[in-house]
């Protein structure tokens, strides 16, 4: 039986890195993965299954009350056994509700963040079932490096 995955991020870099572990996923033919993203994103993979989410980041933080509906819509509608997400503030949003929910979560902080757990990731990092860093010696008793993406 496949497993239902929610695969969520912002644009730019968290995209690009979510998809690499999507596609990797995919290949197994065990998931049946859901995107969320913004709608700047929204006509680039019209194979995938995409719901459209609002662009929001942490200087936009009224922006996080619509995405929070958008997100709990998906969720409810989809009811996926996963939520991946490699950041940044829309994936924050969804960890939160996901956990309230009792859905699996899995956070895989972004392989720019050399020196710290990205900021997103600090936030949630107490929050999530799985916290993947992507440099070893940021590893911790919660963060695990299991290797890098790119």
């Amino acid at each position: 039986m496949q497993k239902k995955i929610l695969a969520i991020s912002s644009p730019g870099g968290h995209w690009i890195q979510l998809n690499k572990i999507c596609d990797g996923l995919l290949k197994q033919q065990a998931h049946n993965i859901v995107y969320a993203v913004p709608a700047s994103l929204f006509k680039a993979k019209q194979e995938k299954k995409l719901y459209n989410i609002v662009d929001v980041s942490a200087d936009n933080k009224l922006m996080l009350i619509p995405c929070a509906f958008q997100v709990l819509y998906i969720l409810l509608k989809e009811r996926p056994d996963t939520v991946i997400s490699t950041g940044a503030a829309p994936g924050v949003v969804t960890m939160l509700i996901a956990k309230f929910l009792r859905i699996n979560t899995i956070w895989v902080d972004s392989i720019a963040n050399v020196r710290q757990i990205s900021r997103s990731g600090r936030m949630i990092k107490k929050h999530v079932n799985t916290f993947l860093t992507q440099w070893e010696y940021l590893e911790d008793d919660k963060a695990q490096y299991k290797g890098a993406i790119l």
